[in-house]
């Protein structure tokens, strides 16, 4: 240090060079912030507040399998013992390594408002609640066995420790870092696990591996929110030399409904959902964006997951609005990495920063789980070959015990008793310490069998643990058998897509569909659920095609069972007259033997209202109708594009006069016929050209010509005409109340007009009636729902095909179907 000394100044006052106490003073400071501030260890991916809080948490105890404690409390522990900063600094970092979209592994488990995606800011700690997570748990499992150094914290107390590293099981890039050290920084991406680990393991072979062939392994980042990486050039850059760019872009969907085209979000990249809408929003305002509605709608929640909405105009080309999206908002973002992590030698504090690829530290954090092995297996054998000293001991002190008696009782205090046994016994000071430390009581209870079991499974230890120590391979095995294990345990599927072929600049083409066309089965019940079921849900098990579908508990509950795919739509036609809509994807899945949702939580249904009839809609076109019956003998038919408009709320189709109420509604093409019967069995058939269409709102026209008809109660439609006997198979099924069923060759039914004299349908017995009738053809699968004469051993299902019915006239009576009353007829799709 250069000084100076001026006899004009007073004695013992030393002059300096201000320049060089600043550059001295600021050379320690950018090496503190540095070291103990900005930078992740190599060997565990953690900066020392995040260290400290974890391992302060782990001697306090607040582990995954014990209660949460308050954050106030942990604040206060690392505040105290181990992180002599401001409270901020603590939990901000605690909050952060307990958020799933900021964490892509987290670290500690919160309760209560740890912030979201949108900014919010955590609650403060007095509200909230945490504990370790189990992957935090096993990020130090092990550090009690000398694998990791330890020292005293700033508290200068022994039996306050902190260590140095842990022994980081985790690799240290699954978890995203960042930080701004003093001529230094660093951006580390997160990882998904499966992936590292495996990298990881195919490493301990292969160390020598090229990039590509890591990248094999794993492709890239893995961000919490998802999202898609274009190209892969960036990717390559950063694993090669630890820093790279790359450019991340939104999932975004085409929604459409009847009313609507929607842009939907569903995962952004990692900067924020408010950041994303807010860049947006600016964009519409500045009138960047053509084609899209002002309002972003933010449905997002903890069932849909991540969902903003952003409406088109009836007019916009949706791949060009998303192309003018990716370039004005942030939706599509560049990220900038590097690898910058700091190193060191075993057991020593890292204190070298180095900009690193991603071999390089897969490699180094490799090594570092070898020396944590083989000092964890270096504990295991000095405790074994410890306690096998004192269990040799025990077996004299067993196989002696009377006289070893005899010396504590004429001995005058337990030293002199040790130093008796230590000399007639030939024992060492460690074992005959063990032996006098005992009570009597204790002595004359040593059990020789007990420690010479206990002497042999030791030395097997023990020869087990010398092999593992001299071989390298042996222990790298061990290594990938935890690493296994680590998959199993912790190991999820990647969120972030990977598109090698994507162009940054490239113009959108086509924008996928939010939800893809794939086949499904709803079933509607007789309870008023739905719920959404494979399409071989109701198909035969095993391989032989003449085999018939085995009801299942709750198929006794069906009503309707309906072939359908995730595009489509239902209109539910209630019996008040009224249609609601529902987009089949909305609707819960479930399986056979569960309920379902109830209809009532997805659509708006007033008290006493109840659904009918459920009708799948592929597309509101104007050449195709839906038409109701009422049960007064009204029909009407309304071109479905009167119906896009319809949505859960619902809206008033058929006028219904009182007393009146709607028992049927199918699809027509308008080129097909109908098969009207009535309660007292007359069936009328009639052609789609005999009915006009008309407006959705109304009150329809007369299906049957007045006569002796009481009520009318089932509808069907036939597709097609008959006329030329291309139909002749397809027959009409009666079904009565009392179990009389058959089935009636529809082309024993005369064509005639709306509105003109039905004929009989089949023969009834007194006190029955008609409960429903079905269009089926040889080839349909039925579900009989019937239950006892009197009602006893409550509703059956009874499995049939339409092969078994047994065929009669008209004016004949059927035969009975079940050993009861019917309650309802399914056809299977």
């Amino acid at each position: 240090m250069a000084s100076t000394t001026d006899p004009t100044v007073e004695p013992g006052i030393i002059q300096e060079d201000f320049s060089v106490i600043l550059s001295q003073a600021f050379a320690t400071y950018g090496l503190s912030v540095v070291t103990d501030r900005a930078l992740p260890d190599a060997r565990d991916g953690l900066k020392p507040v995040q260290r400290r809080i974890l391992a302060g948490m782990r001697e306090a105890r607040y582990l995954a399998s014990r209660p949460t404690v308050k954050s106030a409390e942990v604040v206060g522990l690392i505040l105290g013992n181990y992180h002599p900063h401001g409270d901020t600094s603590v939990y901000d970092a605690a909050v952060r390594m307990a958020q799933p979209f900021t964490l892509r592994y987290p670290l500690i488990e919160g309760q209560g408002n740890m912030g979201s995606e949108d900014g919010d800011a955590p609650a403060a700690y007095r509200y909230t609640e945490m504990r370790l997570s189990p992957l935090a748990e096993t990020l130090m499992a092990d550090m009690e066995r000398d694998t990791v150094p330890l020292h005293p914290t700033y508290k200068q107390d022994p039996k306050v420790v902190e260590p140095d590293y842990l022994p980081g099981r985790i690799p240290p890039v699954v978890n995203p870092s960042s930080g701004i050290a003093v001529g230094l920084s660093t951006n580390i991406p997160p990882h998904n696990l499966n992936e590292v680990v495996r990298a990881c393991i195919a490493l301990l072979d292969h160390p020598d591996m090229t990039v590509e062939q890591l990248m094999g392994y794993i492709p890239g980042p893995d961000f919490c929110q998802g999202g898609r990486i274009i190209g892969r050039d960036g990717i390559r850059d950063y694993f090669t030399t630890g820093k790279g760019r790359i450019v991340v872009r939104a999932e975004v969907r085409l929604e459409e409904t009847p009313r609507s085209r929607s842009l939907v979000v569903t995962q952004i990249p990692p900067i924020g959902r408010d950041k994303v809408k807010a860049s947006i929003v600016k964009a519409i305002n500045g009138r960047k964006l053509e084609g899209l509605m002002p309002d972003v709608r933010d449905e997002s929640d903890t069932e849909k997951g991540m969902r903003i909405v952003l409406e088109l105009r009836k007019d916009a080309d949706a791949a060009q609005v998303l192309s003018q999206l990716f370039s004005e908002t942030d939706l599509q973002i560049s990220l900038s990495f590097q690898m910058v992590f700091l190193f060191g030698t075993p057991m020593q504090a890292a204190r070298q920063p180095r900009q690193v690829g991603m071999l390089e530290l897969l490699n180094y954090w490799n090594a570092h789980q070898i020396d944590v092995l083989t000092r964890r297996a270096q504990f295991e054998l000095r405790k074994a070959q410890e306690r096998l000293h004192v269990v040799e001991g025990l077996i004299i002190g067993a196989a002696h015990a009377d006289a070893i008696v005899k010396i504590f009782q004429q001995a005058e205090d337990r030293a002199a008793a040790r130093k008796q046994i230590e000399a007639a016994y030939n024992l060492t000071p460690i074992q005959s310490d063990v032996i006098a430390s005992m009570t009597l009581a204790q002595v004359t209870r040593l059990d020789a069998n007990k420690y010479a079991k206990e002497k042999s499974d030791l030395q097997a230890r023990i020869s087990e643990l010398e092999r593992l120590l001299s071989d390298r391979k042996a222990l790298i095995s061990l290594l990938k058998k935890e690493m296994q294990q680590l998959i199993k345990q912790f190991g999820d599927e990647r969120r972030t897509m990977i598109d090698v072929d994507g162009q940054v600049h490239g113009p959108i083409t086509v924008v996928e569909r939010l939800y893809e066309r794939e086949p499904l089965t709803v079933a509607f019940t007789r309870l008023g659920t739905l719920k959404a079921l494979p399409t071989d849900a109701y198909k035969p098990k095993g391989k032989n095609e003449d085999a018939l579908y085995t009801p299942v508990r709750g198929d006794e509950q069906l009503r309707q069972v309906i072939a359908t795919t995730s595009q489509d739509y239902l209109l539910c036609v209630c019996t008040t007259g009224r249609v609601f809509q529902i987009a089949t994807h909305r609707i819960p899945e479930g399986t056979r033997s569960v309920k379902g949702e109830p209809i009532r939580k997805l659509l708006e249904l007033a008290p006493g209202e109840e659904v009918v009839a459920v009708v799948p809609i592929e597309a509101y076109e104007e050449d195709r109708y839906l038409v109701t019956f009422s049960k007064l003998g009204k029909v009407k038919k309304s071109p479905l594009s009167e119906y896009k408009t319809v949505d859960v709320d619902g809206v008033q189709d058929m006028k219904l006069a009182e007393g009146d109420s709607v028992v049927a509604a199918m699809l027509s093409s308008g080129n097909g016929e109908y098969f009207v019967t009535t309660e007292n069995a007359q069936t009328l058939r009639f052609s789609d050209e005999m009915l006009r269409s008309q407006g959705r709102v109304g009150q329809g026209v007369a299906a049957l010509a007045p006569g002796k008809w009481t009520e009318l109660v089932s509808a069907s439609y036939l597709e097609g005409s008959s006329t030329e006997g291309a139909l002749d198979f397809v027959s009409l099924l009666v079904l009565t109340e009392q179990g009389i069923a058959k089935k009636v060759p529809i082309g024993q039914y005369p064509q005639k007009g709306r509105a003109t004299a039905s004929v009989v349908t089949t023969e009834l017995d007194a006190g029955d009636r008609i409960l429903a009738t079905l269009l089926i053809n040889e080839e349909d699968s039925l579900l009989a729902i019937w239950t006892g004469k009197n009602g006893e051993k409550g509703e059956q299902v009874s499995a049939l095909r339409a092969t078994e019915l047994k065929a009669f006239p008209r004016a004949r009576k059927g035969v009975p179907l079940v050993g009861g009353r019917l309650v309802h007829m399914v056809k299977l799709p």
